[in-house]
């Protein structure tokens, strides 16, 4: 049994080096603050200290609240007729990874920094870490449920921020066409939000 499990870890180990895929610590699903003061809590915030450090544990639990698998492939948020369209990117000072909501990894898309594609505000280009929201048009073609899909997941990137004493904001104006490169975004592709979050 004892070698079987090393196998499993070793094949698991190579499967993330082979992929590239970084597999974020297990979301943490219970405890927090009561739903009902994390509501009361939330709201914008764009005085974000550029020293400020967002764990991995921090953004495997908001990345998980934002659209996360919850059961039967069922995710933390609606989405019209379940076309399940979201993607969502995380932008920081070293890379720009894509979420893999099923494992709950972040593959690397691209090196370096480009906060600075991701917003036209200041505070943002410094911000540790920015989630970019993205919809597969393929797979929703009307732009409202689109927009609810989106505006669904950073609610819950709002409800989580609040609770954990993490600060947060949503924009719209960004650099959408470098910013879609820089993602590696097909035609089909669409960039709608950046969700900038830090301390």
């Amino acid at each position: 049994m004892k070698t079987l499990k090393l196998i499993m870890a070793a094949c698991l180990a190579a499967s993330t080096l082979t992929t590239g895929a970084e597999v974020l610590p297990k979301p943490q699903t219970t405890g927090g603050m009561p739903l009902m003061e994390a509501m009361a809590a939330r709201q914008s915030s764009r005085g974000i200290d550029p020293a400020s450090i967002v764990t991995k544990q921090e953004l495997s639990n908001m990345l998980w609240a934002a659209w996360g698998i919850t059961h039967d492939g069922k995710r933390t948020i609606a989405t019209a007729m379940n076309r399940q369209e979201l993607i969502l990117f995380v932008i920081t000072a070293t890379e720009v990874s894509r979420y893999n909501p099923e494992d709950n990894s972040l593959t690397v898309v691209k090196k370096g920094d480009y906060r600075e594609l991701s917003a036209r505000q200041d505070f943002a280009k410094t911000a540790p870490v920015n989630i970019a929201l993205v919809v597969d048009t393929q797979k929703q073609e009307r732009p409202e449920f689109q927009a609810y899909t989106a505006g669904a997941a950073s609610h819950n990137i709002y409800l989580y921020c609040a609770q954990a004493g993490l600060k947060t904001v949503v924009r719209a104006m960004l650099d959408h066409e470098p910013l879609s490169q820089v993602l590696g975004l097909s035609s089909h592709e669409r960039l709608l939000y950046v969700q900038t979050v830090g301390r």
